[in-house]
């Protein structure tokens, strides 16, 4: 026997669009997918006062379902740039990433990141420059990548310097902070009072700048 096949369909109702699809099955079924889509699946009896009697009677369960979606879309779409909080905002049509008010527009995530790392490097050279040489202090290497536990970290035998790609989230005064401790590192390997007699010789204010950083897990 010849199976019936139906094409997804649209019904529209109160807030929502609803695709459906009507199949050899006895009950109705009602999901929300990843891209926030209602899908039902119905049996072919099913006329459209009987769907939106079913809508009627899950209504509760709609609205819930759809809230804690639109919380989970809305939290993921939050990013930090520089301290500030903006919502990150996907549009296939751009070049390039773009910072509008409390926006930041860009045509993937992919790019997005390539944005963070040419920013990274800008303001990290920046600042590794101006500490260098006020200190009179070298390193030979600057790698910049992700990393789970720690914002900086310093091979003082070699004067490589390595720093977090999500320091891009902090302030520049935050930012400036972690790298001028890094730069102490290759005098002061360890943190002995040596070490933060050095620090703040030269930036009287780290404990205040580093306090940025507490609720980091």
């Amino acid at each position: 026997m010849a199976r019936k096949s139906c094409s997804i369909k649209e019904f529209s109702w109160k807030d929502w669009i609803f695709f459906y699809q009507k199949k050899s099955i006895k009950n109705v079924y009602l999901r929300l997918n990843e891209k926030g889509e209602f899908h039902l699946s119905l049996p072919y009896y099913y006329t459209l006062e009987d769907i939106e009697k079913f809508l009627i009677k899950h209504e509760d369960w709609i609205k819930k379902t759809w809230l804690n979606f639109k919380n989970k879309v809305n939290e993921a779409d939050q990013v930090y740039f520089l301290g500030k909080k903006y919502r990150l905002v996907l549009k296939e049509n751009l070049f390039k990433t773009k910072i509008l008010k409390n926006e930041i527009y860009t045509p993937s995530k992919l790019e997005f990141e390539s944005f963070l790392r040419k920013n990274s490097k800008i303001i990290f050279l920046f600042y590794l420059k101006k500490w260098t040489q006020k200190t009179k202090l070298s390193y030979t290497h600057l790698s910049i990548k992700k990393m789970k536990t720690r914002w900086g970290s310093c091979n003082h035998k070699k004067g490589y310097i390595n720093l977090n790609l999500k320091l891009l989230e902090k302030s520049l005064k935050a930012i400036e902070y972690v790298i001028l401790h890094e730069i102490t590192h290759l005098k002061y390997p360890n943190h002995g009072q040596d070490f933060y007699n050095f620090l703040a010789f030269y930036m009287e204010d780290f404990r205040e700048r580093e306090k940025e950083f507490k609720l980091y897990k």
